[in-house]
């Protein structure tokens, strides 16, 4: 016998050769324990309130925001965004530099760069004393990382500033400019994946929008300079200590200033990038999170030194460069991951964490229903929008709705701009062919086998049908008129 069965709490189940009984019900112990643990959270409690509700919550939180990652590939397109900012970078600082001196400022983006290494040097100095064998070795090691980092910067700002525009020729200059499109092109796609939206902006929006980005991230960045240089003012030091006499305090206001600038800079992020409207509260909760991460692991990557004394003695004054990589690539992870917390808080509501195993014909008569109620809003000018789909088409699951509404828009049938965006159709109602909807839902594709064939022959027969029933009514409606 290739199996053996056994009997155990009402459950047979099969033990493969090899294992036991006992390893074999453990596993079967775990899986029903993890599946009752999902139904828990997909079902809602019928008391609402107090901790366990909250709980709960959290939970669903958690879990969605990390399945969502996983499913989304989070972390393949933060490499994929890790090597376009690299391949982009000077462009995107000349276009920067030549914004933010054309509203009268100087080398504001370089002196922030100095900024930051001062505040590296100042926390190195900071930071509590060792044993002397190894203080010494520390001080190298920072004076190492730091005047890497001076020269990186010098040298890059040197690149930046050869950038002659008007040199360049209007081939030169449309070249930056689509280098930097590139970039801010390649983030709009990792938002859209995250926020499940399939049609981006028009080619003539993204350039409109593109371009005012380039306009505000320098002046974000200015006011994040000017924030910090207040704050480094001596007179402005004398009144934290005669206010505010915590020294705890007041360094804990000091790091509270860039988290505040870096959390209002990915909020705008997730507000503008996606095509589609994400609300505030969820955009400040992902935004806030991303901003402490990205604090904390600057914070790691300063206090620790992490292998730059050992890395000396490989790359010499490329010792910085793969923390550098390494920098640029957690940045994007935390980044793209409070834009997946941000989602999962938005849409936790109506999110199933069991995946609904939906027959073909319950999404092909959702298909329909949907079509439907497309063409009744717009024929009587109401406007449509994913929760009126939700509250009139109540006997499907809404992941279902949403999913369907998806197929539908991705195929060009109607536009359906994310959960608050009207829904259109896409063609006159008497274009509108049923038949080739049972194909979008069905497929069209089978193997060449006798199950393939008498697969493809039931959808053709079906699209055929439909295409009878559709000219039935047209031909009515014409009649009626």
């Amino acid at each position: 016998m290739l199996f053996s069965r056994f009997w155990k709490n009402g459950c047979i189940s099969e033990v493969k050769p090899g294992l036991s009984i006992h390893m074999q019900y453990i596993t079967h112990s775990k899986n029903r324990l993890w599946s009752t643990y999902l139904d828990w959270l997909d079902c809602p409690p019928e008391k609402q309130g107090g901790p366990v509700t909250i709980l709960r919550h959290l939970l669903r939180l958690l879990l969605i925001s990390s399945r969502q990652f996983k499913r989304n590939d989070l972390s393949l397109r933060s490499s994929a965004l890790t090597y376009a900012i690299l391949l982009s970078m000077v462009p995107m600082l000349a276009m920067s530099t030549a914004v933010v001196k054309g509203l009268g400022g100087g080398n504001q983006l370089r002196d922030a760069a100095y900024t930051y290494i001062e505040t590296l040097e100042r926390l190195d100095k900071t930071t509590p004393p060792q044993e002397s064998s190894l203080v010494a070795s520390d001080e190298d090691s920072a004076t190492n990382l730091t005047g890497h980092l001076r020269s990186a910067v010098d040298q890059l700002f040197d690149y930046v500033d050869r950038t002659n525009f008007a040199t360049l020729g209007s081939f030169g200059v449309v070249g930056i400019l689509l280098s930097v499109l590139m970039v801010l092109g390649n983030i709009e796609t990792a938002m859209n994946s995250i926020w499940r939206v399939s049609a981006g902006r028009p080619i003539l929006r993204k350039i409109a929008d593109y371009i005012t980005m380039l306009i505000l991230l320098p002046l974000s960045i200015n006011l994040a300079f000017a924030a910090s240089a207040f704050l480094n003012n001596p007179r402005l030091a004398l009144k934290f200590d005669s206010y505010i006499p915590l020294v705890w305090i007041q360094a804990l206001l000091l790091q509270a200033v860039p988290v505040f600038f870096i959390t209002v800079s990915f909020y705008a992020m997730y507000i503008f990038f996606p095509n589609t409207k994400v609300k505030t509260l969820p955009a400040v909760i992902g935004a806030t999170i991303a901003a402490c991460c990205w604090v904390i692991i600057q914070n790691i990557f300063i206090s620790m030194q992490i292998g730059v004394a050992n890395y000396n003695a490989i790359y010499g004054s490329f010792a910085t460069f793969p923390l550098f990589l390494v920098w640029i690539y957690l940045s994007w992870i935390f980044i793209l991951a409070g834009a997946q917390i941000a989602y999962a808080i938005q849409n936790e509501k109506h999110f199933n964490i069991v995946q609904l195993k939906i027959s073909p014909s319950i999404q092909l008569s959702c298909a329909f229903d949907i079509m439907d109620e497309v063409f009744q809003a717009f024929s009587k000018g109401e406007q449509l929008r994913r929760k009126h789909l939700f509250s009139t088409l109540s006997t499907y699951p809404q992941q279902l709705i949403c999913t369907i509404s998806e197929t539908l828009t991705a195929h060009g049938y109607i536009s359906c701009p994310g959960e608050e965006g009207q829904i259109l159709p896409l063609y006159p109602i008497d274009q509108y062919d049923k038949a080739t909807i049972v194909k979008v839902i069905l497929g069209s594709e089978a193997p060449e086998t006798n199950g393939g064939k008498l697969s493809l022959s039931a959808i053709q027969a079906a699209m055929h049908s439909h295409s009878i029933e559709t000219k039935d009514q047209l031909n009515t409606s014409q009649i009626d008129h």
